[in-house]
C-alpha cells in the first residue's frame, strides 16, 4: 500500500511540474524563452515591467526596457527571452526581430 502512494505521489509531483513548464524552455546561451499574452505594461520613465499570461494561466512578469515595448500592446502575443529577470529579446507573434551587432534588437517589416 504504501508503495502505491508512493508510486502516485511521485506521478502526480512529475504531470504538476510539465504542466507548470509547458510555456517556457530554456536556451542554450542562458536564459528562458517565455510565450504568452501580454496582459499589462507598467511604464517607467526609463524601463517598464511586462506581465505575460501563459497558455497553462500561469502568470510571468519580466522587466524590459522601454525601446523594447514600443511596439508592444496589451493583448498581443509575445514571446519574450529572460535573462535574469530582464528581457534580452521580445518577438510578437508572426513577426521576426533582428539582432544587430550591440545586440539590440530591431523589428523588420
Amino acid at each position: 500500500m504504501r508503495r502505491i502512494i508512493a508510486l502516485s505521489t511521485f506521478v502526480i509531483i512529475v504531470a504538476i511540474s510539465s504542466l507548470a513548464l509547458a510555456s517556457t524552455k530554456m536556451s542554450s546561451q542562458g536564459g528562458v524563452w517565455v510565450s504568452g499574452k501580454v496582459t499589462a505594461i507598467e511604464k517607467g520613465p526609463e524601463n517598464s515591467l511586462l506581465t505575460l499570461r501563459e497558455s497553462n494561466g500561469q502568470i510571468f512578469r519580466v522587466s524590459a526596457t522601454n525601446d523594447k515595448l514600443k511596439a508592444i500592446e496589451i493583448g498581443d502575443r509575445v514571446t519574450v527571452k529572460d535573462v535574469n529577470g530582464w528581457a534580452a529579446t521580445i518577438k510578437e507573434a508572426g513577426k521576426k526581430t533582428a539582432r544587430s551587432s550591440t545586440g539590440l534588437t530591431h523589428r523588420q517589416a
